[in-house]
């Protein structure tokens, strides 16, 4: 991970950040640093000491938690709207799931004890409401519908992070992430593909047609995406 001391001019680009009042936003910023995440690098590993929360501006983190000792499965992912390393601020002390970079970018680090401000304090117990709404849902979603409509809401989650209709992942890695078969993704992406609702080829996904894209996915992409603006917006 490099870092570098937040310029004075920097663009804020995360949504929390930029969220803030000027004051409140002038008493962090000179903690605030400039770190560059990398793909697949580790920000917190469960029991890990939490010393700094991130706040991407344009990476994407997936929260895991392990199943049976030795898989993995995505319970929420963290871009632009997000604070990664809140444990800290729920009085716990260490991770308990695993924060991995999934889209390599830059983000904001601040130390944990500049979260005491008011401001601050504020806008991440109104993001923590936001986050468990999304890891609720995320769990309705994986036992209740169809993998055709949990890939499309991944695909339309990812999409609102990285900014752009042109996505990076393998169906291997999505599987992984949802927690199936890479079969069943392999089903579920030649059928957007064959409707001209994505086009892809292997590990770049491009998001042809949004709306009809919405179409296919269940109601929890919305809900989770009113959640995160009614506090944002």
């Amino acid at each position: 991970m490099s870092l570098v001391p937040a310029p004075a001019d920097i663009a804020i680009r995360n949504r929390i950040l930029a969220k803030l009042s000027k004051t409140g936003y002038r008493r962090l910023r000179p903690g605030l640093e400039q770190v560059t995440l990398h793909a697949n690098q580790v920000l917190y590993s469960p029991g890990d000491a939490v010393r700094h929360v991130y706040f991407p501006n344009d990476a994407v983190v997936s929260l895991l938690f392990t199943v049976d000792g030795r898989r993995t499965v995505e319970v929420a992912m963290e871009g632009n709207e997000s604070a990664v390393g809140l444990a800290i601020h729920l009085g716990g002390v260490s991770s308990s799931n695993l924060s991995v970079v999934r889209n390599a970018g830059t983000a904001l680090r601040l130390d944990v004890s500049a979260l005491r401000h008011a401001d601050m304090q504020k806008m991440l117990n109104r993001y923590i409401h936001a986050l468990l709404t999304q890891i609720a849902q995320s769990g309705v979603c994986n036992r209740f519908h169809t993998i055709d409509e949990r890939l499309a809401r991944w695909l339309l989650m990812t999409n609102d992070r990285v900014g752009s209709r042109e996505l990076y992942a393998t169906q291997e890695f999505i599987a992984h992430l949802l927690g199936v078969r890479r079969s069943s993704v392999t089903a579920a992406a030649n059928g957007f593909h064959k409707q001209n609702i994505i086009h892809y080829r292997r590990g770049q996904i491009e998001i042809l047609d949004q709306r009809r894209l919405r179409d296919a996915c269940c109601d929890c992409y919305a809900l989770m995406k009113r959640q995160y603006d009614s506090f944002l917006d």
